[in-house]
């Protein structure tokens, strides 16, 4: 009888562990810094049509998680833009705030990219989504801009 409640209270407690390190692997480490290559494939839309293509862009997607664990911040490093169309124009602003990270790991982050500084309405919106598992985030990219957008996906690792 002894050793039927030993194993039970073995494996219950094997259960748990193994539950909570699931758990902990969901989320982003707190502190740390994604990288990744910017997509160089996704699908493109004009005209409410879809198509695979390349995207003329460069540089790497970094995410700066906050150090809570509770925000990440997404920027690009290059002043060539995510795009669908070549531009010969360079970035000049980009803009983004804090999103915030969900319990589960996801979380949805707006970059505003602009090639002149100033007021008035950005030339291109960039939408993050992804979900942070442990070392590595995963997700997609929305490209929003008149007649060059369109949807990839990404990877970057904790370094």
């Amino acid at each position: 009888m002894r050793n039927r409640t030993r194993k039970a209270l073995a494996i219950a407690l094997g259960l748990t562990l193994a539950s909570t390190a699931v758990a902990l692997a969901a989320g982003p480490l707190k502190g740390a810094t994604y990288e990744g290559s910017a997509p160089s494939q996704g699908t493109a839309e004009y005209n409410n049509h879809r198509y695979p293509k390349s995207l003329y862009a460069g540089g790497k997607i970094v995410f700066r998680v906050a150090h809570n664990g509770r925000s990440v911040t997404v920027s690009f490093t290059s002043s060539t833009p995510l795009m669908y169309c070549k531009t010969q124009e360079s970035l000049r602003v980009q803009t983004t705030k804090p999103a915030s990270i969900s319990s589960a790991g996801t979380f949805k982050a707006i970059i505003d990219q602009r090639f002149v500084p100033g007021a008035g309405e950005p030339a291109i919106v960039q939408t993050i989504t992804g979900r942070f598992s442990g070392h590595k985030v995963s997700g997609t990219i929305d490209t929003n801009v008149e007649g060059c957008g369109g949807v990839s996906s990404y990877s970057a690792k904790a370094r």
